[in-house]
């Protein structure tokens, strides 16, 4: 039996002001497979705003229905350990979200704060601050154009070091980044957590629970999309926005693993993780799928119907798995 009923990949974005009516890359994107089949066509949303009202609207039409809900984005859900304590005085992961979420601005045109807060953190910490990247004309001097050696806080987490080409969180600009996302994203996310639609029923792994299966039937995963880069290219259709396939890919992807019974041991974390680490990556979050890379790539290949009996043959099993052994509207470029 699958963990999930609805699979859904989120491609975010921290653009500045409002996307393109018509779909556009750097924009955010989404896909949602319901019992291992992708909706058609992907979902397009201009603003920050829009999309966040969106999802709430999304999981909870789906938990009306008692579907069970993975819902995955692709940025970091948190920091290198001792950031938040660094910040807030408490090394709990909530405790930098909620920081965050105080000083993040963000509008309905998408308009934002980003660097400001980026120069707070960099206050924080003694000579070059960690938060670097940014515009060459834009005037935030204490955010540096580019990057520095120090060593505390630490460049990355432990899930970056094993996931091949993931950027740090500390970069806010340039080809690749993931900083401004995350400092826009996490403070999305707690609006997703503590709206009252999904008030009890939403589990943030790892955060809640460790490197565990969750309990709640709506979780929140960060997910890696060049994870699967070689399937993304492969399978893009004529004019498609990358983003659109990226996240596509990923959730049908994610979908035909659990439908084959694969997708329980990936919230194990990687099985190369040894003890202290696992506690470690409670504080830092861990990205859903590194680890098992071959499994997703076997997922994400483009087969027919007959797909998911051959990949249950195919998937490793565990005896532990934990263990080694405008308003939003629908656009895709292809229409």
């Amino acid at each position: 039996m699958a963990l999930f009923d609805t699979h859904v990949v989120v491609d975010w974005s921290a653009r500045s002001r409002p996307g393109p009516v018509k779909g556009a890359p750097d924009s955010i994107w989404w896909a949602v497979a319901r019992d291992g089949v992708v909706d058609e066509p992907q979902t397009y949303a201009r603003t920050r705003h829009d999309a966040i009202a969106a999802l709430v609207e999304l999981v909870a039409t789906e938990r009306k229905a008692e579907r069970r809900v993975l819902l995955g984005f692709d940025f970091p859900f948190g920091y290198p350990k001792g950031v938040a304590h660094d910040l807030t005085g408490n090394a709990n992961a909530f405790a930098l979200w909620q920081w965050l979420a105080d000083r993040i601005k963000d509008d309905e045109r998408n308009r934002n704060n980003r660097f400001a807060v980026a120069t707070e953190i960099n206050r924080i910490y003694p000579g070059e601050g960690p938060c670097w990247g940014r515009p060459e004309k834009w005037d935030y001097p204490e955010v540096s154009t580019h990057g520095n050696d120090r060593e505390h806080p630490p460049p990355r987490r432990i899930t970056e070091r094993h996931a091949t080409g993931a950027k740090t969180v500390w970069q806010l600009h340039y080809t690749g980044s993931v900083g401004s996302q995350t400092l826009l994203g996490i403070p999305a996310l707690q609006q997703l957590r503590n709206a009252r639609a999904l008030r009890g029923q939403v589990t943030v792994w790892p955060f809640e629970g460790g490197l565990a299966l969750p309990d709640k039937p709506v979780v929140f995963a960060e997910v890696y999309p060049s994870l699967l880069q070689n399937a993304v290219r492969t399978q893009m259709r004529k004019g498609e926005v990358i983003d659109c396939a990226q996240v596509r890919v990923n959730a049908r992807a994610f979908a035909r693993l659990d439908a084959a019974g694969g997708l329980t041991p990936l919230f194990g974390g990687s099985p190369r993780l040894e003890s202290e680490q696992r506690e470690q990556v409670e504080e830092e979050g861990w990205i859903l799928g590194v680890g098992f890379e071959s499994e997703l790539h076997e997922a994400a290949k483009d087969m027919g119907p007959s797909f998911i009996g051959a990949l249950r043959d195919a998937v490793i099993r565990y005896d532990d798995p934990f263990e080694p052994a405008a308003p939003v509207s629908d656009c895709s470029a292809h229409q």
